[in-house]
């Protein structure tokens, strides 16, 4: 009997043993995934206030980030981590500039944008943080990288992204281009072609044509678009050109 007693004994120490030992491997194993995840964070520059816990695999992200933006990065490079099996997030993006602080330096990126073109037109609206694009893009993949560089600017809680793709269509490209050659060799519009972002956006979407952005001036606001009548044959034509000086009046 004290042998069979001895026995038992023996088995459930051996148990207790391994079970302690694959303990101690995977906590070792989480505490090497979570330095290797923290690492990441470190160097993708999401901000000093987000922290990573693993535990069984599982990577939960506590803390706070400036953007959006900053906590799709965050989650992306623990994601990427091998060994993580799922990341759970808790992220909260912190209060940083108002509304209109935010809207200009949104447009502001937008218009820094290398592929931004006078043949697209992004409009934006803000409210407690939350940031709406509308307006039209030329491809898919200029609509996307817009989202994304808006999400980082500092303050911007949700991104609503519903640009439209304007269709490929080579009539609308051609009426694109002979608009665009006829307001810009206008006398009086010229001035506007040797600025880095041109003031005067043409879309163009399946035969009719918008005018967008801001000009100086009513007469400058008439020359684009007889300018754009003039130009090529298409349905329709909707000049939504902003005056400056009417827009500083309503100001004031």
């Amino acid at each position: 009997m004290k042998r069979r007693n001895r026995g038992l004994v023996f088995v459930l120490a051996a148990m207790v043993s391994s079970s302690m030992t694959a303990l101690a491997t995977s906590k070792t194993s989480d505490l090497k995934l979570q330095v290797e995840a923290q690492d990441k964070l470190f160097h993708a520059k999401v901000g000093e206030m987000v922290i990573v816990r693993v535990e069984d695999g599982v990577a939960t992200l506590e803390g706070t980030v400036e953007s959006v933006g900053r906590k799709s990065i965050a989650s992306k490079q623990v994601k990427k981590v091998d060994g993580i099996s799922r990341v759970e997030e808790k992220i909260e993006v912190r209060a940083g500039m108002d509304d209109a602080r935010v809207l200009a330096e949104a447009g502001k990126q937008i218009r820094r944008y290398s592929f931004y073109t006078i043949f697209d037109h992004i409009a934006l609206g803000v409210r407690d943080g939350n940031l709406t694009l509308t307006g039209f893009a030329l491809h898919p993949w200029r609509k996307e990288d817009v989202g994304r560089i808006v999400a980082m600017v500092p303050g911007v809680r949700t991104v609503t992204n519903s640009i439209e793709v304007l269709p490929v269509s080579p009539m609308d490209s051609e009426v694109r281009l002979r608009v665009a050659r006829a307001i810009y060799a206008d006398p009086t519009l010229s001035k506007y072609a040797i600025h880095a972002n041109p003031p005067i956006h043409i879309v163009v979407k399946n035969g009719n044509v918008t005018l967008s952005g801001v000009v100086h001036s009513t007469i400058e606001k008439a020359l684009a678009e007889r300018a754009a009548r003039f130009a090529a044959t298409f349905f329709n034509l909707d000049n939504q050109l902003q005056v400056e000086l009417e827009m500083a009046k309503a100001r004031s």
